[in-house]
Formats: structure tokens, sequence, C-alpha cells
């Protein structure tokens, strides 16, 4: 049976931590991707999104069924704040 990742709630958590295979590191010092986009959890989106759904429109979400990311919580719940994002 197909496993079907939870929404999207653009947390932006994976991109944070590392690049995916269609990414690239933003720099030497910043591993998160330099195509992540957006400023506030909840607000994060990929900017080669377009590129990535017409190969595969099933590789989002990933992230966000991820044990450790503590952000999915805070989006849904609507607490979100400075002292929660880790920017």
């Amino acid at each position: 049976m197909l496993e079907v990742s939870p929404m999207c709630v653009r947390s932006g958590y994976c991109c944070k931590k590392a690049p995916c295979v269609f990414g690239s590191v933003t720099s030497d010092t910043d591993q998160s991707c330099k195509f992540l986009k957006g400023d506030a959890l909840g607000e994060y989106s990929c900017g080669k999104f377009e590129e990535i759904h017409a190969i595969d429109p099933t590789y989002f979400g990933a992230g966000c069924s991820s044990g450790l990311n503590s952000d999915r919580q805070l989006v849904l719940e609507g607490r979100i704040n400075e002292d929660n994002n880790d920017q």
C-alpha cells in the first residue's frame, strides 16, 4: 500500500537543515537550501516547486512526517512566534 505523506505546512524544516536532490546549499557555512523562499515559519515554500512537481507530484511533504520536525506542530497549533522560529 502506498503511504501518503502528511500535508505540507510550509515549515521549511527540511530545507533549513539541508537541500534535497533538486536543491543546493546556500553557502559553505549555511547548509540550508538556497531555493527556500519565505520569511517565517508557516510561510516557507520551495523555489523549485513547479520543476519538482512536474517530475514527481508526490515528492513534497516527507519532511512533515519526520519525528524530528518540531516546527510542524507549532504551525498546526498556530503557535508561531519569533521565539519558536530558528531562522
